[in-house]
């Protein structure tokens, strides 16, 4: 005669199975940031901002890119001349820079930023065409901020560019968010 279970017995045993389920080869859960999101919907700084950037890329996401534009957006980069030598300057605006970067995230897989090093950065309080202010660190007050980083992005497998640019950025007065209004590559292949 088989004796009856017993609540305890029952409760150890169902103790024990769910406490069995850990799969020792899913990988551990890490923190992503206070959001949970790989990319930074908040960007309160300008290196959140270069942190989106590089997201955008790697991801190929076009749509987190255009939030990282502002609207009075320009893209330089210099123009060589294959005859002389010498060269000159060119720029684009946000439409153009948003359709050629939306080509580029579709013509290469993969893609890879890497960001190297903060060559210079400096932070200022501007007043419509205005500086007030100048300071090489952060201050809460600033709205204005220009970075120069050293990076390697890799376009597919055998594409590579190496370079610097500079990256202006403005803080946005109503929402309190930056995002860069000039970039000047100064990249070589």
């Amino acid at each position: 005669m088989k004796k009856p279970l017993k609540k305890t017995q029952v409760l150890i045993f169902l103790v024990f199975l769910l406490s069995s389920c850990h799969n020792i080869f899913a990988p551990e859960t890490g923190d992503i940031g206070k959001t949970g999101l790989l990319y930074q919907p908040v960007m309160d700084r300008p290196n959140v901002v270069l942190e989106n950037f590089r997201y955008a890329y790697i991801y190929r996401d076009s749509l987190i890119y255009s939030t990282l534009i502002d609207s009075n957006f320009v893209f330089v980069y210099y123009e060589p001349d294959d005859e002389g030598g010498g060269g000159h300057y060119e720029s684009w605006p946000r439409d153009v820079e948003l359709r050629t970067t939306g080509g580029l995230f579709r013509a290469f897989r993969p893609i890879d930023l890497i960001w190297n090093s903060t060559l210079d950065s400096s932070f200022s309080y501007m007043r419509e065409d205005t500086l007030l202010k100048t300071e090489k660190t952060w201050f809460d007050s600033a709205n204005y901020a220009e970075i120069v980083k050293s990076f390697q992005l890799n376009l597919g497998e055998n594409l590579v560019i190496i370079g610097s640019a500079i990256f202006n950025f403005v803080r946005n007065p109503w929402d309190k968010q930056w995002r860069i209004v000039k970039w000047r590559d100064e990249s070589s292949f």
